[in-house]
């Protein structure tokens, strides 16, 4: 077991990115053995015992017998928590993932709602295309178009829309990520220069596809129905539209 003591001149070469620590950052201590650390104070009533489990799985078995264990050598109820503090970090990764996905929720809600909107948009832009292109969808089912042909146009117009956008998006997403590439957190903070600590900005994969695959499922709800209408449209009186 070591014991940590203040020094004043940490060395680079050690450096240390840590946002935890007992009392004071390993960077700006000395660790020596408990052997030695005896012979300068009495560690009877030590100020920090940081211990692990063996097994992460028997963790809250471990806390129970570490508090039974300290209230029988010191004489207090193994229930009261004032007694004996355990700092349980596992709780703390916990928390943190809980804030991490609960980030995760609010960025899906605004992409949601902002897909959800353009589409409404794309649906829109459409109709009013299909109202605009009366007269021409007429002369096509006058010279023989069918539904089925008219309804893919429409419908591939509205993914050439999409696929367009998307391609813009992602090439804007590659970019803002080339030019940023590292946001600095806790480098600054601990004056390290490892970039351990930093947000390294990345591009996965799987976004990519699982954006698109969503961006063209937005594409064919929002043109489907202008791509219906563009296709029921009676060539007689679609010719006779102003």
């Amino acid at each position: 077991m070591g014991v940590g003591g203040q020094r004043h001149s940490p060395c680079p070469a050690l450096s240390k990115t840590q946002i935890a620590n007992y009392n004071t950052p390993d960077n700006d201590c000395a660790f020596i053995p408990y052997d030695t650390a005896t012979l300068f104070r009495d560690l009877r009533y030590p100020d920090d015992i940081v211990w692990m489990p063996a097994n992460p799985v028997f963790r809250d078995e471990a806390v129970k017998q570490v508090r039974e264990t300290f209230a029988r050598l010191h004489n207090f109820s193994p229930t009261d928590e004032r007694a004996l503090r355990v700092f349980v970090f596992n709780e703390s990764m916990q928390l943190v993932d809980n804030m991490g996905i609960a980030l995760r929720l609010l960025l899906g809600f605004i992409g949601a709602l902002t897909l959800a909107i353009g589409g409404v948009g794309l649906a829109n832009i459409m109709l009013v295309s299909v109202t605009e292109r009366t007269r021409e969808i007429g002369v096509l089912k006058s010279i023989g178009a069918t539904r089925r042909s008219i309804l893919g146009q429409f419908l591939l117009e509205a993914f050439a829309i999409v696929t367009a956008g998307g391609a813009i998006g992602v090439a804007g997403g590659y970019a803002v990520t080339w030019l940023l590439g590292t946001l600095p957190l806790l480098g600054p903070l601990f004056q390290d220069t490892s970039g351990a600590g930093d947000i390294h900005l990345q591009i996965s994969t799987f976004a990519i596809v699982a954006s698109t695959v969503l961006l063209e499922t937005v594409g064919l709800v929002a043109g489907l129905l202008p791509a219906i209408k563009a296709a029921r449209l009676d060539p007689i009186e679609a010719l006779r539209y102003e």
